[in-house]
């Protein structure tokens, strides 16, 4: 029994049995858990930003994936015909063209490549121009999506 004053306190027992843990025994989880857990939630975190910043998941990305397929293009003295492959998500026109460095006269064939698709694109030397079988020209195509793509083919004779 204990006084404070003029109350008295009685020590009460509880009902049931007593812990064996002794009273300065800490609840918890061990450091060497916590640690191997933090460690594991850093490295998940860190693949996630790497993976966003350099666009490992594509979610961001909004590049078509237009190219010139250069070994099924070829030159004429009068013209080159381009074989286009689109493996974007959209349709892409080709609405300009140019032989080195000059604006083609006219564009023929395939203009518009669907997504998934590829098609061949005319394109017709400016008539001032000739051209002689062997010679190399430099064939750029502008596209819709202000893209613009590049080859160098050679003349052929026919």
């Amino acid at each position: 029994m204990y006084t404070l004053g003029s109350v008295r306190l009685q020590r009460l027992k509880t009902q049931g049995t007593q812990s064996s843990r002794p009273h300065n025994a800490k609840k918890g989880i061990s450091p060497v858990i916590a640690t191997i857990i933090l460690i594991a939630i850093t490295i998940v975190i860190a693949i996630a930003v790497a993976g966003w910043v350099f666009g490992l998941f594509g979610s961001y990305s909004r590049t078509q994936a237009v190219t010139i397929v250069a070994s099924a293009s070829s030159c004429t003295p009068s013209s080159c015909q381009i074989m286009v492959s689109n493996q974007g998500g959209s349709a892409v026109t080709v609405v300009s063209a140019s032989i080195n460095g000059m604006s083609a006269s006219s564009l023929g064939g395939t203009q518009t490549i669907s997504a998934g698709g590829s098609g061949t694109v005319v394109v017709y030397f400016p008539s001032s121009n000739s051209y002689i079988a062997g010679q190399t020209v430099q064939v750029q195509l502008g596209l819709s999506n202000g893209n613009t793509l590049s080859t160098t083919l050679v003349v052929n004779s026919s």
